[in-house]
């Protein structure tokens, strides 16, 4: 059963899903938005073929000493994963005509960002550098790419980008975001060594294990306020900050019970599953309100 469940994360299946599934509960959450299917669709290859892409560039570089769990699996099946990448890429070729100029324009932003990530693109006045380089921005990136892309695009692909950045569409994506980045911040505490050793500078590498935590917990709160503010503007006002609050109690519970020794995998079954839980508990949430 672990085998099996090691699989799923370190194929990244597991994170495209979540990804597709926060692009779903963005169709639930707004609810005049037309639910164009092949907008998940799009999402799951396309973070499928990113997030892959960023395990095998230049894995066989990474010291021996410095691959983790994830890198290990990754070299073992690079093959597959390669062949994967290949089909996920030749279904997105057949998908993209559905989607109009504009739509496609947009997302290149984010495609660029992703691929920075991981390929040298920034020029400094020290060379060429890849995004994650940037001092303490990790976090920041990956929520920023993961809420645009889920939430912002399906928007502006119906209604343009004067659509997302309305009063009523912004605030969603703000909420999003500090959602993302307090359940992203631990996958820094958890990478503490192997970014000591790549020379990374991070928030953990840079304030410790302790007060990145609080860090974390401070956008928690954040989020929370925000969040609740935003529930008191929506339909089912109530439902909605009950929502929020058990979201808020159990990423709380998350960090209390957080250390340092975890395995990389708890880290993903814990944090990643809350991003499923909040993405579920949306669309569960506009099911039953249509139908009450």
């Amino acid at each position: 059963m672990m085998q099996l469940i090691r699989s799923v994360v370190y194929s990244n299946l597991f994170v495209a899903f979540l990804l597709t599934s926060l692009t779903v509960s963005s169709y639930a959450i707004v609810d005049s938005l037309e639910n164009h299917w092949y907008v998940p669709m799009s999402i799951f290859l396309g973070s499928f073929v990113l997030y892959t892409f960023h395990r095998l560039y230049k894995i066989d570089f990474i010291p021996k000493n410095q691959l983790a769990e994830r890198h290990v699996w990754v070299l073992k099946y690079a093959k597959p994963l390669k062949y994967a990448m290949s089909f996920a890429v030749f279904i997105q070729m057949l998908i993209l005509p559905s989607f109009d100029a504009d739509a496609i324009v947009w997302v290149i932003p984010a495609g660029v960002v992703s691929a920075g990530y991981t390929i040298p693109l920034l020029p400094t006045s020290s060379g060429w550098q890849r995004f994650r380089d940037i001092p303490l921005a990790k976090p920041l990136i990956i929520s920023l790419v993961a809420s645009y892309l889920t939430f912002g695009f399906p928007v502006f692909e119906q209604w343009g980008m004067q659509g997302f950045l309305t009063k009523s569409m912004f605030p969603l994506f703000v909420e999003r975001l500090l959602f993302l980045l307090a359940v992203t911040i631990p996958f820094d505490l958890r990478d503490i060594s192997n970014d000591k050793h790549a020379g990374i500078n991070t928030l953990a590498t840079e304030f410790g294990f302790q007060r990145g935590r609080q860090f974390g917990l401070l956008i928690a709160v954040i989020w929370f306020i925000q969040a609740s503010y935003l529930s008191c503007q929506m339909e089912g006002s109530i439902s909605m900050l009950f929502i929020f609050a058990s979201l808020f109690a159990l990423v709380i519970l998350a960090y209390a019970l957080m250390k340092e020794e975890w395995k990389e995998l708890k880290y993903t079954l814990i944090f990643e599953g809350l991003i499923l839980l909040y993405a579920l508990a949306f669309i569960l949430f506009s099911r039953f309100h249509s139908m009450a």
